[in-house]
């Protein structure tokens, strides 16, 4: 484990100590109900929604007036075709036909799972969003991450919202799947609302492999490297754990150096617990397959493959990391060319049949039969794209776009129109955006509402400040 993950980590593990040293598996295999939590998965980079979900164009959109025909005209380059009979067929090759809020929409066939969710009603994707002022990634990822449109550009030490509403549930933990802590994790201070404080964040990029390094004799010696245990690595864990437990005994409580050996045995408790439980959890076949060459399961991405697996193990182990907010990204979305070939394996990473969210939540639900109806998966980035595509098969920032929040308890649909008439005459002007109607934030107090009734005032300030599109309706988006 690196210096730093090992601070963030051992900073946490004080809060974990008095449960139960044996990690129970009752909680990992049903008996114990699955508390309220959600998952953010970040979008770095601006995802294209509308290409993910948009206007079906069949023969009767040949009204060049129409929204359809003007939408497909204006992103032919992405496909190199740019007749309506050559789009009508780019649209029936790649795209299935869905009703969504009673608008007929198509959906890329490539997210079929997402399909399916979407027929069941526990999808809501909520249109014409926007967290930020600018096309900056850089200062518009701050924006959202902090849930507000006045962070500072320079400021990457302010709290997150999922770190707020993770504290203001009092006995909960953010667990962070990603290579590095992200803002949205961080807690918020107790006097400084310019700093943040991440006693509640825990960071699990690898479970499997959580703690400090244990050297383990018997099991060197059952696999035949017997001669690894006069390594340096072997001779080093056995000195440094003998090291550690002998101070344990010699320096007083009240010694400046008591600190880091309290974090060195709060460290090596806490990853006992996890890998005590583990242990009695084997990795799912599916879930191994992620990365397996030729596998229906297989994935694109191998690191979000490995962030799924980190949030199957922290499912497995919700008790133990007291876990009911958890960090996710996903970057490469910035699809300025051949966007086409960038974004549509990642898209069947997320959102396709026996992917990642399809074969995660069965696996996660075999643990628990209320997990999904108990979690939110809240998807999004810090931009969209554009109106009109470019002429290197692309698209460029835009502020406007979509979020999608899955769930068993959500009562799915379409907030807001996604094909708005409105905008039929910037569909063919260059650098225009989809306009922001909805703040992002109004979702995501919906969504931290939904786990902590009432707390989202305090996380995100008056929501009146934040705009709503009119007609739209957040407050069924999701049952109690």
């Amino acid at each position: 484990m690196k210096r730093r993950d090992f601070i963030k980590l051992s900073a946490s593990t004080a809060l974990l100590l008095a449960l139960n040293p044996f990690g129970s598996l009752e909680a990992a295999q049903g008996s114990v109900a699955t508390p309220k939590t959600i998952v953010n998965l970040v979008l770095d980079g601006g995802p294209d929604f509308r290409h993910l979900i948009v206007p079906a164009y069949e023969s009767d959109n040949d009204d060049s007036n129409s929204y359809a025909y003007n939408f497909w005209k204006a992103r032919g380059s992405l496909f190199g075709k740019y007749s309506p009979s050559d789009l009508k067929q780019v649209y029936s090759q790649n795209y299935d036909d869905i009703t969504i809020s009673g608008i007929k929409c198509g959906i890329l066939k490539k997210c079929a799972w997402l399909k399916d969710e979407i027929g069941r009603g526990n999808v809501a994707i909520i249109n014409n969003v926007v967290a930020s002022t600018n096309r900056n990634h850089y200062h518009s990822l701050i924006m959202m991450e902090n849930g507000s449109l006045s962070a500072n550009e320079h400021n990457l030490d302010v709290s997150g919202w999922l770190g707020r509403s993770a504290k203001a549930l009092g006995d909960a933990n953010v667990v962070s799947l990603s290579r590095e802590v992200r803002l949205v994790c961080n807690g918020p201070h107790a006097t400084n609302p310019n700093s943040h404080d991440n006693s509640i964040v825990i960071a699990n990029p690898n479970s499997r492999s959580m703690g400090l390094y244990d050297y383990d004799t018997q099991a060197d010696l059952e696999s035949g490297s017997n001669n690894y245990q006069w390594s340096t690595k072997a001779k080093m864990s056995r000195a440094l754990k003998s090291y550690y437990q002998a101070k344990a005994t010699l320096i007083a409580p009240s010694s400046i150096y008591r600190k880091p050996i309290e974090h060195e045995q709060q460290l090596r408790h806490f990853s006992a617990l996890i890998k005590a439980r583990l242990d009695g959890v084997p990795i799912p076949d599916a879930i191994a397959n992620f990365t397996q060459k030729d596998s229906i399961n297989k994935l694109d991405s191998s690191y979000f493959a490995q962030q799924l697996l980190a949030l199957y193990d922290s499912y497995a182990s919700q008790d133990i990391f007291k876990m009911q907010c958890a960090s996710m990204e996903y970057g490469g979305w910035d699809s300025h060319k051949n966007l086409r070939t960038q974004i549509e394996p990642k898209l069947e990473d997320i959102f396709g049949a026996n992917k990642g969210l399809d074969t995660l939540i069965g696996e996660i639900q075999k643990l628990r039969n209320d997990s999904y109806d108990n979690s939110l998966f809240v998807i999004a980035g810090e931009f969209g794209r554009q109106l009109q595509s470019n002429g290197s098969a692309g698209n460029d920032h835009g502020r406007g776009n979509s979020v999608l929040v899955i769930g068993g308890k959500v009562n799915g649909g379409f907030c807001g129109n996604p094909f708005p008439n409105y905008e039929i005459e910037n569909l063919n002007v260059k650098n225009k955006d989809i306009e922001g109607k909805t703040s992002m934030f109004r979702v995501f107090a919906e969504v931290v509402n939904w786990q902590n009734p009432g707390v989202a005032q305090s996380i995100f300030g008056d929501l009146s400040s934040h705009i709503l599109e009119d007609g739209v309706d957040l407050s069924k988006m999701i049952e109690a």
